[in-house]
């Protein structure tokens, strides 16, 4: 572990960490309550198990994939088991958000939302090759690209959601259209407005710096070995708004589709 741990970042890191645990905890309750179909239920649980697995462990072992920074110096930290790992993890969410759409525009009669349930998956697959792109050559630019990616994300899901609104009469489904609603629309603002600027900034600043990009192969080797440890809250407090919404907002999301019965609600 890192030696000196700012009193900030470890309160934070504290925070990251007891957040996941009820999260594991919520979702075993779910394991016990589950009693929707099988054929939508029992997939959704596992996605999200996926998910909320991978996040606990991202909570617990920290790190930021490009400057190849980590809260502990283990190899369990490392970038290659972390960005995996989180690969996995946001495959496993893109699945369980396809599945809600295609449920709800087959339940609703809305047939076009079928195609785009199906187009998502390839999406976010690209989106998370660029990352990947970004995390072995240590380019910006990159991460800009798959932002972007999931900027056109929500909005499908944003589009979708207002669809299906004139076709809801429960009033519990109507919530949770307009909670995805207003989640799609202040994420792509966040996304679109402040991280893709943010990256294509940083892109011009490492031109202006001259700093050295790395191939693939040179890249990989780099971040199955290099790890930059510190507990410095000047470093990770700027993780802090993306790593908090992600690992308890962007978790209890996953958490409402897999308990939520919307092949039933009207």
């Amino acid at each position: 572990m890192t030696s000196e741990i700012d009193p900030n970042t470890r309160r934070w890191w504290t925070f990251l960490r007891g957040v996941s645990v009820l999260n594991i905890v919520a979702w075993c309750a779910l394991l016990g309550l589950l009693g929707v179909p099988a054929d939508y239920g029992v997939p959704q649980l596992v996605l999200s198990g996926i998910f909320v697995g991978v996040c606990a462990f991202r909570s617990f072992v920290p790190r930021v994939d490009l400057e190849r920074t980590v809260m502990i110096d283990h190899p369990i930290s490392g970038i290659v088991v972390g960005r995996t790992s989180a690969t996995v993890a946001e495959m496993a969410f893109t699945i369980q958000s396809a599945l809600v759409l295609e449920v709800l525009g087959r339940a609703h009669g809305v047939s076009w939302i079928g195609p785009i349930a199906i187009a998502v998956v390839p999406l976010i697959a690209v989106a998370q090759c660029a990352c990947w792109a970004g995390v072995l050559t240590l380019n910006h630019l990159w991460h800009g690209v798959e932002e972007a990616l999931w900027t056109v994300y929500v909005v499908l899901c944003g589009v979708c959601f207002v669809a299906l609104w004139p076709h809801a009469s429960s009033n519990l489904l109507k919530g949770l259209l307009v909670l995805g609603l207003i989640g799609c629309v202040g994420s792509a603002i966040l996304m679109s407005g402040i991280d893709v600027p943010m990256y294509i900034r940083r892109f011009r600043e490492g031109r202006e710096r001259n700093e050295t990009l790395l191939s693939a192969g040179e890249g990989f080797r780099d971040a199955l070995v290099r790890r930059v440890p510190t507990g410095s809250w000047e470093v990770w407090r700027h993780e802090v708004p993306w790593m908090s919404l992600y690992f308890s907002g962007g978790v209890w999301l996953s958490l409402i589709m897999a308990w939520a019965p919307l092949g039933k609600l009207r």
